[in-house]
């Protein structure tokens, strides 16, 4: 009797978007855009949904999302008019005057941008993605989902080129350096059915940046029970003596799934500072990749993640060094309380002919109740012969003998237990280069606590 060939389930159903609802869903968009989602629907069609039998997909539970709903309301443009106003009470882009550029994103779409003139005049393009498909299209014919993320690359990556709106787009020509942050909010409203971000940042040799981004949407739904979708992709790549400092932190609501696909090409000599902030959203599954691709390259990665009631927190890193005497150093920090759970994979990996390569990936998980659960799953893929790679990974409590110092100085334990947290993240975030958001990171993690 012959056996049947097992077919591991996927962990969404077949997804339904036909060729008619996507030409209504970009029906105000660009006609480059257009021709775009075409292309990319081709491609999301012959994309298999990932099964339970991928690494990285096993330990996520979804089974409480319905990802075909989620689709309809987003191709439907479906939002609730009554959240309206509180992108302005999120005010995210406040104290704006210092920098040399701002963009800020309600829904998908762009509300407010400026620009420093003199900069825009040396040839630096900092604008919204929308209006780069009208005024810049060479840039993303050269750049948007042609050397970092591809739209074949994975599922939610070829769900993204189809659904892409929104978004930042950077490019700094060779020698050109912007010394202050520019900033870049996003909010999602109650009931909008979800986002599909893109940040694009392109650095010439030699060129200097930094950039900021923060996401938002409310603590709680107008809608009942809504669900949102969050799907963004991040694009970095740096000429030969570049260096960016890149930050992003999220902050959604209880109701949104948010997936994101980033990777960075770091060239010759070029250093990036790229540091992740998570605080909101009810379950994030982010896929991380930094590829030093030019020799003496060097990418420092750090992060920071909060986790508190039933979230699911998932972040996948990976350093590929292609390229010799590069230098890549990941510090991801959580913390978790309640029942919530975090999972971090990391993975350095050597490739044939990447001599020199110093490398080094450490997670430190720091739990606040007996029913949480981090996990962390450091790997190793070595092909070169002469480097130094390691990993660490810790999980633990806090211990008495802090809480007693503090509290046997007057201090109430609540207040014990923040400080003490805030030092365990302080290492993180004394790297993201702006004050303001270095206050507004602590805050949120002071609310949890």
């Amino acid at each position: 009797m012959a056996i049947a060939a097992f077919k591991p389930a996927p962990i969404f159903k077949p997804i339904e978007i036909s060729a008619e609802a996507l030409a209504h869903y970009g029906a105000h968009d660009s006609a480059w855009m257009q021709a775009r989602r075409a292309d990319a629907l081709s491609v999301l069609q012959n994309t298999p949904i990932p099964t339970r039998i991928d690494e990285i997909w096993r330990r996520v539970e979804l089974s409480r999302f319905n990802l075909n709903q989620t689709l309809q309301t987003i191709l439907n443009g479906t939002q609730a008019t009554a959240a309206a106003d509180q992108a302005s009470e999120w005010d995210v882009l406040r104290n704006v005057e210092a920098a040399p550029g701002w963009i800020m994103h309600v829904d998908g779409v762009c509300t407010a941008e400026r620009f420093d003139p003199a900069l825009a005049a040396q040839g630096v393009v900092y604008c919204s993605l929308d209006r780069a498909t009208r005024e810049h299209t060479a840039l993303l014919d050269q750049y948007l989902m042609k050397e970092c993320v591809k739209p074949n690359d994975t599922f939610f990556s070829a769900l993204h080129a189809a659904l892409m709106r929104g978004g930042v787009v950077l490019y700094v020509p060779a020698g050109v350096s912007i010394e202050e942050p520019l900033r870049a909010g996003t909010w999602l409203n109650a009931g909008h059915g979800g986002s599909c971000h893109h940040t694009l940042v392109v650095l010439g040799d030699g060129a200097k940046a930094k950039l900021i981004e923060e996401f938002g949407s409310p603590t709680s739904t107008v809608a009942g029970n809504s669900v949102a979708m969050i799907n963004s992709s991040v694009e970095i790549l740096l000429g030969d003596n570049a260096q960016l400092d890149y930050v992003s932190i999220q902050d959604y609501g209880r109701h949104t799934y948010n997936f994101s696909t980033e990777r960075a090409k770091v060239g010759e000599n070029a250093t990036l500072h790229w540091v992740i902030g998570g605080i909101g959203s009810r379950f994030t599954k982010s896929a991380i990749e930094a590829d030093m691709v030019g020799t003496k390259g060097t990418a420092l990665l750090s992060g920071v993640y909060f986790a508190d009631s039933k979230q699911q927190m998932h972040y996948d890193t990976q350093q590929n060094h292609i390229a010799e005497h590069c230098v890549s150093d990941l510090l991801y920090k959580a913390a978790l309380r309640d029942e919530a759970r975090t999972v971090w994979r990391g993975n350095i990996r050597v490739f044939p002919g990447a001599q020199k390569t110093d490398s080094y990936q450490a997670n430190r998980n720091l739990q606040l109740s007996n029913k949480s659960r981090a996990d962390s799953i450091p790997g190793l893929e070595i092909e070169a012969d002469d480097v130094r790679c390691t990993h660490g990974a810790t999980v633990g409590q806090i211990e008495n003998e802090p809480m007693f110092y503090l509290e046997s100085r007057g201090i109430e334990p609540v207040d014990a237990r923040r400080l003490i947290v805030e030092g365990f993240f302080a290492p993180v975030i004394e790297r993201i280069p702006l004050a303001e958001t270095r206050e507004r990171l602590l805050e949120e993690i002071g609310k949890k606590i």
